[in-house]
Order: structure tokens, then C-alpha cells, then sequence
């Protein structure tokens, strides 16, 4: 009796660089690709952090003082605005930590712009 032949092909690793169990096979270009892709990410993070910490730093200094208040840290509101719609909410609590430490150093050492 003759074997039932088969309607599918078996992906194996061997030939074309099938995929195997929805993974690609590990090659030294596609190990370049994903680290340049990687460095790629992480350099996006660490500009958006950077200028998170930039936005902590601006202030709004009033000409009659209100009270005890002279400054307002107009950069810390624009910034926990803009993390609030931010498209990837992965890193938003990191991005919510430097804006305020970065308010609260240019309070507490009167760093950073006042306009």
C-alpha cells in the first residue's frame, strides 16, 4: 500500500533558512540586524528621557510674588502632560521620575531656565 503523501511541507532548518517554529535560524547578519535594532531603541529612550529631563529644569518665574510662590515649574506640567498621552506607555514611570527629580534639583539648587 503506497504512503499517503502529504498536503503541507515540514519547515526545517536546512535549504533556505526556513523557519522553524515561527523563529528564524540564527545568522551572524541577522545577530547585526537585532543589535542595530536594539541600539536603535534604546538611543530613542534615552533622547526622550533626556529632553524629559530638560522640560524638568524650565520654570516660570512671576513678577509679583503670589503669596510664598514666585516660581511655577511650567516644565514639569508640559512634561507630566506630555507622558500622560505618550504613545508607548512602557517607560512612563521612568520618564514621570526624571522630570521630578529634575524639578526638584532646579528647586532645591536653583538650577536650570527661568523665563
Amino acid at each position: 500500500m503506497a504512503k499517503p503523501k502529504l498536503w503541507f511541507k515540514k519547515r526545517t532548518t536546512r535549504g533556505h533558512r526556513r523557519e522553524v517554529k515561527g523563529k528564524t535560524k540564527l545568522t551572524r547578519q541577522n545577530a547585526v540586524r537585532e543589535i542595530y535594532k536594539n541600539q536603535r531603541v534604546y538611543s530613542h529612550f534615552f533622547l526622550k528621557l533626556t529632553l524629559f529631563f530638560v522640560l524638568g529644569l524650565i520654570w516660570l518665574r512671576l513678577g509679583a510674588a503670589v503669596g510664598p510662590i514666585t516660581v511655577v515649574p511650567v516644565g514639569l506640567i508640559v512634561g507630566l502632560i506630555l507622558a500622560y498621552f505618550e504613545q508607548f506607555r512602557i517607560g512612563r514611570g521612568i520618564e514621570i521620575a526624571v522630570l521630578l527629580v529634575a524639578a526638584l534639583i532646579s528647586y532645591l539648587w536653583d538650577l536650570g531656565f527661568a523665563l
